[in-house]
């Protein structure tokens, strides 16, 4: 896609009285400047309100009107600060297209994860298309339109987890044995890869159109809104791999994902991807890096380097930060290059005082 998607009407939420606001601070972020600060996204509990623990996979019993009032009680308590939207997500976990797929899927409501078995023992033998009776897509298609109906006025509708392309092949492969037939079997892996690839655009549309994004914008777990199509590109099994790999088996599906898309973040998750920054940084129409460091490395002040060296290259940075951390990142980065997600602020007025530096800090 080129040029910037059509403006779609201002926002009216009850769950975010200031949604049109932050949908010109967003408008501005995806154009590369900032109205008065960077976008800012704070959750946090209401002043004297007790928010209740949401879950990930909201409707992990399939009763897709009860999974929404479980939502709506946690958005009526909470204070959706800055440039945060109140967004409902479809979600059965990162194996989703695998299960799409044919994979077997199994969600555990007290852990609130999900994980498929790996259940194809030949690549080349996979014909990648999703069966319209698929359990898991026809689950998908009434959640959206139940979610989409009741959030009228008063949420948004967020798209899927897509681990696409060369993380799909690894769910339903392993990751073991897709490692293996990188080195065994490398031509049978590309031609797979490519043809997973031909999932994602049709995926894409029709949850864009059952959700009613066409109309409300567009939103994804990484919390980015958008007038037009946004998705995360991403793949974790990058970090198993050698930049000569990353170049001919992911490069390709990340900048087809890119092209289907009007916005995207990709999410660079841990230091094992590091070595692939220079190619995700060449890629002409990826808007940013998402950098999340990964378990056992040090918060986001230690990383300031690398998020200058993203900035230089012409990309934002979305970057999670504790309140803080963000007052020691945010004098050392380019301001219309930057989007932070904050994490634990205990109070919507800890977290109007935390807008309000920044601001004052801009």
């Amino acid at each position: 896609m080129t040029g910037s998607p059509p403006r779609l009407p201002p926002l009216e939420l009850c769950y975010k009285p200031d949604a049109a606001r932050a949908q010109e601070r967003y408008r501005a972020f995806w154009e590369g400047h900032i109205i008065d600060r960077p976008p800012i996204n704070i959750k946090a509990p209401k002043d004297g309100a007790v928010q209740p623990r949401l879950p990930q996979i909201l409707a992990y019993d399939f009763d897709y009107d009860a999974a929404v009032a479980r939502f709506e009680e946690w958005a009526s308590a909470t204070f959706f600060g800055g440039e945060a939207m109140p967004y409902l997500w479809i979600t059965w976990g990162p194996s989703t297209m695998a299960a799409f797929c044919g994979a077997e899927l199994v969600m555990s409501p007290d852990t609130d994860t999900s994980w498929v078995e790996p259940f194809v023992t030949d690549l080349s033998e996979v014909e990648f298309k999703i069966p319209e009776d698929n359990f898991w897509w026809q689950s998908t298609i009434q959640f959206c339109r139940i979610a989409r109906e009741k959030g009228q006025g008063k949420f948004l509708v967020g798209h899927l987890d897509l681990h696409s392309s060369v993380d799909l092949l690894s769910s339903i492969r392993g990751a073991e044995n897709l490692c293996i037939d990188i080195i065994e079997h490398p031509d049978v892996v590309e031609r797979a890869a490519r043809a997973a690839d031909t999932l994602y655009k049709p995926i894409y549309d029709a949850v864009y159109e059952l959700a009613g994004m066409k109309e409300r914008g567009s939103i994804t777990w990484l919390e980015l809104w958008s007038d037009g199509r946004t998705h995360v590109p991403s793949c974790d099994f990058a970090y198993m791999i050698s930049t000569e790999h990353f170049r001919r088996f992911v490069l390709p599906s990340i900048e087809y994902e890119v092209s289907c898309l009007d916005h995207a973040v990709y999410h660079l998750d841990g230091v094992g991807q590091i070595p692939h920054l220079d190619d995700l940084l060449a890629i002409p129409r990826l808007h940013g890096i998402q950098w999340v460091p990964g378990a056992g490395q040090p918060g986001m002040p230690a990383w300031i380097d690398l998020l200058k060296r993203i900035q230089s290259a012409g990309k934002s940075v979305h970057i999670g930060v504790y309140p803080d951390e963000l007052k020691v990142v945010h004098p050392e980065l380019d301001p219309e290059k930057v989007y932070y997600q904050v994490w634990g602020c205990q109070s919507e007025s800890e977290a109007r005082k935390l807008i309000d530096w920044l601001e004052a800090n801009t």
